[in-house]
């Protein structure tokens, strides 16, 4: 299964939650692609089969008309034509310094759908990392939160 994890990460973290995803894929002999949104085009992505996706949360999400998604992968996602990904299987997850990472996961998933990928574990997983409102990189997830990620890759990958 060609798959592919897709993220946008100022300070890291939503980086290494994608690393975290990826060695959970890996308990399961798949090994995926990792790519920040600024490095690949949409069109890449019609050739995997299954598609994740993932953002910090950004303070807007706790806003009922605020998606919460990280604007450079929210123009990335908003900039695929609804069908291009027809049933592929996908997934988000987020990582948050506070408060809102369900919304964000939830309008993730929403634009996912819009594309025509199907979701194949709704929510996502969000995790608790950095500072609010931070620049800097701030404290790293819980080993939990490590744990519960790569569960994720891991089981995301049995199912198919």
């Amino acid at each position: 299964m060609k798959t592919i994890i897709v993220y946008y990460s100022k300070t890291g973290h939503t980086q290494d939650a994608a690393g975290d995803i990826a060695a959970g894929m890996k308990k399961n002999q798949i090994t995926p692609d990792i790519r920040n949104c600024r490095e690949i085009k949409f069109r890449d992505l019609s050739d995997y089969d299954l598609i994740l996706v993932g953002s910090p949360c950004h303070a807007g999400s706790t806003a009922p008309l605020l998606s919460g998604i990280a604007r450079p992968l929210e123009r990335f996602l908003k900039s695929i034509p609804p069908g291009l990904l027809r049933d592929k299987k996908a997934a988000a997850f987020s990582v948050h310094a506070g408060l809102g990472a369900k919304n964000t996961v939830a309008s993730l998933e929403k634009l996912l759908k819009r594309t025509g990928a199907v979701l194949v574990s709704s929510p996502g997983p969000a995790v608790r990392a950095g500072a609010p409102l931070s620049l800097w990189r701030g404290p790293d997830y819980s080993p939990g939160d490590r744990d519960k990620l790569q569960r994720f890759g891991s089981e995301i990958t049995r199912k198919r």
